[in-house]
């Protein structure tokens, strides 16, 4: 087994506060680390978010494992071990090919090439390049893949892989290890088959520091089923920039009009349930003029308003509405006070 060496992971959060329905979150440059992936395994540089939640995305230094996108298939390159048995040619007296018995493995281009119910799909790379296909064993706790790698001691790092079923039946339970530890939640490959899952998990090293086993564990006991493929294995030095979203709804502010009244008019009457308690009002003439005394308008025309909810910060859409004032009757001879 090759024995590599990682370094430094590092982690940063933000929270982003947002008026609306949906945002963008962007990626952002880190010297030195590339292949930037997302949370829901997307690649593009910004990701579209409509609904609250935490994100994430990522970008890797040099992946530390020797192998990991199997494009290697001698004994001597592979850079993996693995306690199932590996088959390169035919099963005699077997029904469907080389993996046709439980706990064997292989690496190949279509999993069909190598057991005729598998299904015929490519590789999560390139879509023509290799992957490792299993055929799992009814025993439960049995390595998959391993391979020793150096770490540092109080250091971070991230272990993820790509996962696919070739069979429907019993899909795959794995889990990633580290040292004989189990790490993270249990792999649970989907019963729909050809279809690359995207897992990954974070570890400290704590006190731990020399090379130790990184392994994909089987937990599933399924004699019948329990096939599936796996690529593209990292076990890398990471920049992780978490992301907790809040979607605030914007004020829906209606108002009735147009509205008459004698001499003023208190324009908040105008508003559909007026709430100054969760919201600031803000009104203005047709000139743009803030008006202050909205209690008593006195002059008509057209007004805007604005509602701003005090707690999130979000402001509704402009809305406006008419108010005709009609002046009180003066009797002649008698000015009005």
């Amino acid at each position: 087994m090759r024995a590599s060496r990682i370094f430094m992971y590092a982690v940063s959060a933000d929270t982003v506060k947002v008026c609306g329905s949906s945002t963008t979150l962007t990626s952002s440059t880190v010297s030195g680390y590339s292949n930037l992936i997302w949370n829901d395994g997307s690649t593009n540089t910004s990701l579209n978010v409509t609904s609250s939640g935490d994100y994430w995305w990522q970008v890797t230094g040099t992946n530390a494992v020797a192998n990991g996108d199997f494009t290697n298939t001698s004994s001597g390159t592979r850079g993996f071990t693995s306690s199932y048995t590996y088959k390169t040619s035919g099963c005699n007296n077997c029904c469907c090919g080389i993996l046709s018995l439980e706990g064997t493995y292989s690496i190949n281009s279509n999993p069909n090439n190598l057991h005729t119910n598998f299904v015929s799909m490519g590789d999560h790379t390139t879509g023509t390049g290799n992957m490792l296909i299993v055929n799992g064993a009814s025993t439960a706790n049995v390595t998959v893949w391993t391979e020793n790698i150096t770490v540092q001691a109080n250091t971070d790092y991230v272990f993820s892989v790509w996962v696919a079923s070739v069979n429907p039946q019993a899909p795959a339970q794995l889990q990633f290890s580290i040292n004989g530890v189990p790490l993270g939640s249990t792999i649970q490959a989907s019963t729909t088959t050809g279809v690359w899952q995207y897992f990954t998990t974070t570890w400290n090293s704590g006190s731990n520091s020399g090379s130790l086993p990184i392994a994909l564990v089987n937990q599933n006991i399924a004699a019948s089923g329990n096939d599936f493929a796996v690529d593209d294995i990292v076990f890398a030095p990471v920049y992780r920039k978490n992301i907790h979203v809040v979607l605030n709804p914007l004020p829906v502010l209606s108002l009735t009009g147009p509205n008459s009244a004698c001499g003023t008019y208190d324009i908040t009457k105008a508003i559909v349930g007026y709430d100054p308690t969760t919201y600031t009002y803000v009104v203005k003439n047709s000139s743009g003029t803030v008006i202050t005394n909205t209690g008593a308008i006195s002059q008509s025309g057209t007004y805007t308003i604005t509602e701003q909810n005090k707690l999130t910060g979000c402001t509704s859409a402009a809305v406006q509405t008419t108010v005709n004032i009609i002046p009180n009757p003066v009797k002649p001879g008698i000015s009005p006070s």
